[in-house]
């Protein structure tokens, strides 16, 4: 086997490696195993069953990697939300969207680094979409990522999947986090002992 330049474009690993099988060259992931390229047969009955036999094999391969791909990013975004400690109404809708997204032939190629953050992306999308206090800036700590990076992957999302993003305000963003904390203030287990008018805060900013 001789080793060919790049990762897998399925799994993100490598290297991908040159192979004859059944008399006829291609080129596989090492880690995985996908078939990503194979030359033409001559034309044979016994050949061309094999290249059928291949076909099938090649199909089956690429539906269980998409298969392990969509496991892998659904965890990520479960995590994820289970870190943000964030409703289960939001990770479900979190998690349909990273389902979408990865079965969209837009986002197949995606290195293993962007798939992370393309889950964080889904995560960001429905928290916008719920109206909760999430920013950029705080998940791409989460997730060690830099923003431009992250915000590229955002919009292509957001034009892939024709997804309606809400913008958040300054003033929205304080509101939802004065919410939280007048919430917390009426429940009687919690320790908040700080009361604030809230038209005395936004009048300050």
């Amino acid at each position: 086997m001789a080793a060919e330049r790049g990762p897998c474009p399925g799994c993100g690993s490598g290297p991908l490696v040159q192979d004859a099988h059944y008399a006829q060259a291609q080129i596989v992931c090492s880690a995985c195993g996908c078939v990503l390229a194979e030359g033409l047969l001559t034309g044979t009955y016994g050949e061309e069953r094999h290249q059928r036999e291949v076909a099938y094999s090649q199909s089956t391969g690429q539906k269980e990697q998409l298969s392990r791909c969509l496991q892998r990013g659904i965890r990520r975004v479960q995590d994820l939300c289970k870190v943000l400690q964030l409703p289960a109404l939001f990770e479900e809708t979190a998690v349909s969207y990273v389902q979408r997204a990865l079965q969209h032939p837009s986002f197949h190629l995606l290195s293993l680094e962007k798939k992370e953050l393309l889950g964080g992306c889904c995560v960001f999308v429905a928290c916008r979409q719920h109206n909760w206090p999430l920013t950029m800036g705080t998940i791409c700590s989460l997730l060690y990522a830099k923003q431009e990076l992250f915000a590229s992957i955002f919009l292509s999302l957001q034009k892939e999947l024709e997804l309606s993003v809400p913008t958040l305000s300054l003033a929205d963003l304080v509101k939802s986090h004065l919410n939280s904390c007048f919430n917390a203030e009426l429940n009687p287990s919690s320790d908040y002992s700080h009361s604030i008018e809230e038209s005395t805060l936004f009048s300050r900013l």
